[in-house]
């Protein structure tokens, strides 16, 4: 597992002095759509500074609206002045990317965030000229030290595996298909089993190998690990819709002589 990460944005001395802003809030509820900026900005620090829209809700603005928790028509009029603006960019009828977001993110990682904690408090200790007094004995070499054991035993404890709960080989996927934070959603064949029941027209793994192919050969498309199932099952059933088309010999030693028919049924048509 990755160590975690934080992530912010830094607003630029100017960042109320550019003209967009300046017209966003004239706006009547101007510093209402400014705070919806704000806040999507910092909701897609971590997703490579895009926003998705998952299908949760009927329209992306109502959708974002949820995870914001701003009403709907005051995020659909930020949207709008935002793509008039070019401070978005349509990259996908589910894909945004926010421009002046990259230019505006901080990160660090939770065990320099530590360190770096440590420090500050260090440096204000000397510069109030307060000598530290420390109950149990330890040096500031001692307390350094230990702030590395602590990383150290963090990394550590990602890395073992607690002997009761080793119930045997771990399962591996059939396979995975990469997402949008660059890490890869996993397949396995008890998935596979369930799509082939809910999908019976189509080659599920023969599906899910153009899926990763697309997605690989279209990396700003990717999707987020709460999108990448509606991407799943949307492709499945537009392959269903289509009738699948399964490869001859696919299942066919399971199936009946009916059965064979019935799936072959349209092929040439």
């Amino acid at each position: 597992m990755a160590e975690k990460r934080y992530y912010w944005i830094q607003l630029k001395e100017g960042f109320f002095k550019q003209k967009e802003i300046k017209k966003l809030r004239k706006i009547a509820g101007g510093d209402t759509y400014t705070v919806i900026y704000l806040k999507m900005l910092l909701a897609a620090v971590n997703q490579g500074n895009k926003l998705f829209f998952e299908g949760v809700e009927d329209t992306f603005p109502e959708e974002l609206a949820l995870e914001l928790d701003e009403d709907p028509e005051n995020v659909k009029v930020t949207l709008s002045f935002l793509e008039r603006q070019g401070l978005i960019k349509v990259m996908g009828e589910d894909e945004f990317l926010l421009l002046q977001c990259e230019e505006m993110v901080g990160s660090e990682s939770e065990s320099a965030a530590r360190v770096r904690r440590y420090r500050e408090k260090k440096a204000l200790q000397s510069n109030t000229g307060v000598t530290p007094l420390l109950q149990d004995g330890n040096t500031d070499i001692d307390i350094e030290k230990d702030i590395e054991k602590d990383i150290e035993k963090d990394t550590e404890k990602e890395k073992d595996i607690c002997p009761e709960l080793d119930s045997g080989p771990e399962e591996q996927p059939i396979i995975t298909l990469p997402l949008n934070t660059g890490e890869e959603h996993l397949i396995f064949q008890r998935d596979i089993d369930t799509f082939a029941d809910l999908y019976p027209a189509v080659n599920i793994l023969q599906a899910m190998r153009g899926m990763k192919g697309w997605l690989m050969t279209n990396p700003t498309k990717r999707k987020t690990k709460r999108g990448i199932g509606r991407f799943i099952n949307s492709w499945l059933a537009r392959e269903q819709d289509k009738g699948g088309k399964k490869a001859v010999g696919y299942n066919a030693r399971n199936m009946t002589t009916e059965q064979y028919a019935e799936s072959i049924r349209g092929w040439n048509e």
